[in-house]
């Protein structure tokens, strides 16, 4: 049987149009049950929108609320019980689905996850984990990329044992290979948070190292791990640096007959880089440490994205990487 996803459908900045849109894709595509949670109204305008879908696949489940991306986490939480998010973390918890995927508040679905879904059992504060494109063309996972802002040592410890089980068991990244993100390569360096996961980490054989922040996409390592703080602004950076390289190369082909034609020229090339790229490719962003799958999207997400996280979310649930990750917190090397 597959995997059943709950899918928030008025969390994002495109909401209900890319949920539902990506909902019925994903359905086409993966062949798994999808319930739309959110303003039934809408979502069934949305949906006659769409023309044909698999209706057996495809159903709604009513929910007036919405958490707004602006608002605090646990009091929206709290507040708005009848909130698209919190009925679909109630259907994940009670059984009704196997998979959520939203693009909505990050920190409500973190705290909603944690409080609702809960924690698997060893396990201190869940991360959010990215992957990001490589130059050797395999990917990086980057855990975490926000959600724990003071991180201690034990806790990069969990990191590190749940995404290596994580790109082993889902992305099927063969052999995995984890570094802690550093000022430096050498042991050694950094604050005492990072030298004292280093001296814990040195043991398992997953572990290479540290790893400095210029290395991390090259793709030598495949699991870098860090505290969010650092993972988020990292992750930011690298957005920001992708889109100012592809803003200056579309006004310097602009720039004179020459550089048109040589931009016509360049185009599929470009269109290829910029797929590779392309947040909306790989899937969103599981939230490890979860006793369910709980994937987080980009909140600008569109319907590609949406059903990427759908796809990340089912096979995430097919894997058996949550018990993987159970054995280990709980027998660590």
């Amino acid at each position: 049987m597959y995997p059943r996803v709950a899918i928030d459908a008025m969390g994002g900045d495109n909401a209900p149009g890319a949920p539902v849109s990506g909902a019925v894709m994903a359905a086409k595509a993966l062949g798994s049950s999808v319930c739309l949670v959110g303003d039934e109204e809408r979502m069934r305008e949305a949906l006659g929108r769409m023309g044909g879908y698999p209706k057996e696949l495809v159903t709604v489940r009513h929910a007036p609320g919405v958490i707004d991306a602006g608002e605090q986490p646990v009091g929206a939480l709290r507040r708005k019980k009848d909130s698209s998010m919190v009925v679909a973390l109630n259907m994940l918890k009670q059984g009704e689905a196997d998979v959520l995927v939203s693009a909505g508040n990050t920190g409500a679905l973190l705290a909603g996850g944690v409080m609702t879904v809960g924690r698997l059992k060893g396990v201190d504060r869940p991360a959010i984990s990215a992957v990001l494109p490589s130059r050797k063309g395999g990917g990086v996972l980057l855990v975490d990329a926000g959600a724990n802002v003071d991180a201690r040592p034990e806790h990069l410890v969990q990191f590190a044992i749940m995404g290596s089980v994580y790109a082993g068991r889902v992305l099927g990244w063969n052999p995995v290979s984890v570094g802690l993100l550093n000022v430096g390569a050498e042991e050694g360096k950094g604050c005492e948070t990072v030298k004292q996961a280093y001296s814990r980490l040195k043991g398992r054989s997953e572990f290479v190292g540290n790893i400095e922040a210029r290395d991390v996409l090259d793709g030598d390592v495949n699991v870098v791990v860090c505290d969010g703080f650092v993972g988020h602004v990292f992750l930011k950076t690298v957005e920001g640096t992708a889109g100012m390289i592809f803003h200056s190369l579309k006004a310097e082909l602009a720039d004179g007959a020459l550089s048109k034609v040589g931009g016509l020229l360049l185009k599929p090339a470009f269109r290829r880089l910029k797929k590779r790229l392309d947040y909306s490719e790989y899937g969103g962003a599981p939230l490890l440490g979860l006793s369910k799958p709980v994937i987080k999207c980009h909140g600008s997400s569109g319907p590609a994205a949406i059903m990427n996280g759908c796809r990340v979310g089912v096979e995430f649930a097919r894997s058996g990487a949550i018990n993987a990750v159970l054995q280990e917190i709980r027998t660590p090397d």
